[in-house]
């Protein structure tokens, strides 16, 4: 199995040495890197080239400089990527020495179980850390309060617990996403990522913690310090976010089913559908409807959320 990482990176300077290090470490050294600035001001590109110029399993992409996005960026370099598996790396975290080495066993054995032309996506958990590297909380899961049996399409349309920088995917699906995903069009690659893998072949959770998901100002998204009860109670209160965030659900299925079109299984395309269908009907129908779907949010802060404003 020949093995892509491809980096993203934008202005990320102050974190770029210890994530640059943490790949150098892994156990399983059998890859390569495909890193892509995204048009920095700051020191970035001159950190990657160094980097580049002392390991030459770092290599730079073809875009570089041209400002394309966080998602952009990385679909920008899932269509430069020739591996048989690739895994999707921020500028900012840290990983873990063994992540390389147990993602790659763990895709092997799904190839196994349901063959290498299936799409596949294995993801993990992740520890919450701080500007300095320390730990904010253990398990990104226990702390966002996810379900990590919620890998079908119906759990997943409704909210995605794939963080990019935890997955690795195989070439079935590397080649869904590179002729399909449109940056203009889907919320965030990962969960574009997470629903083509559901429609079209499987999503694997690997129940081990192999990323220190750095949490700072200026990550694009990142995870609330709060805990479960007080996001509760802020949801509660900021009624128009939590309506937007059910209304979001809807557009990004919509984009997702219009990108692939025809090209859905029949029991994706019917499931899609009718969750669509859903949303024109009144309130007490529509709640039965999307939970005899299965499409239930994860958490007790999202599901009462799902309950009272969708």
């Amino acid at each position: 199995m020949t093995v892509q990482i491809l980096l993203a990176a934008y202005n990320g300077a102050a974190w770029l040495p210890a994530q640059l290090q943490s790949l150098r470490d892994q156990t399983d050294r059998d890859f390569t890197v495909l890193w892509q600035d995204d048009g920095s001001s700051d020191d970035t590109p001159a950190q990657l080239s160094r980097c580049s110029l002392q390991d030459d399993r770092f290599l730079p992409g073809a875009q570089q400089g041209c400002h394309l996005g966080a998602k952009g960026n990385f679909l920008s370099l899932i269509r430069q990527a020739k591996a048989d598996a690739v895994l999707l790396c921020d500028q900012d975290d840290i990983w873990f020495p063994e992540k390389v080495a147990r993602m790659k066993k763990a895709l092997a054995k799904a190839e196994v179980q349901n063959g290498a032309g299936t799409p596949l996506l294995v993801h993990s958990d992740c520890r919450g850390i701080d500007e300095a590297g320390a730990q904010l909380f253990p398990s990104f899961f226990r702390h966002q309060g996810w379900d990590p049996a919620a890998v079908t399409l119906p759990r997943l349309l409704v909210q995605n617990n794939v963080t990019g920088c935890t997955l690795i995917m195989n070439r079935a699906l590397l080649r869904l996403i590179a002729a399909h995903g449109d940056a203009e069009k889907i919320f965030m690659h990962d969960w574009f990522i997470a629903l083509t893998a559901a429609s079209f072949g499987r999503v694997v959770f690997l129940n081990d913690v192999l990323t220190g998901y750095r949490q700072h100002l200026d990550n694009a998204i990142g995870a609330s310090g709060k805990d479960q009860l007080a996001r509760g109670m802020e949801a509660l209160s900021r009624q128009e976010k939590a309506k937007a965030r059910i209304r979001l659900t809807y557009t990004h299925t919509r984009s997702f089913r219009d990108l692939y079109g025809d090209l859905l299984p029949e029991n994706a395309r019917k499931l899609i559908d009718a969750y669509l269908a859903t949303e024109a009907l009144p309130k007490v129908p529509r709640l039965w409807q999307v939970r005899r779907l299965g499409c239930v949010m994860q958490s007790p802060v999202t599901r009462a959320g799902q309950l009272f404003f969708g």
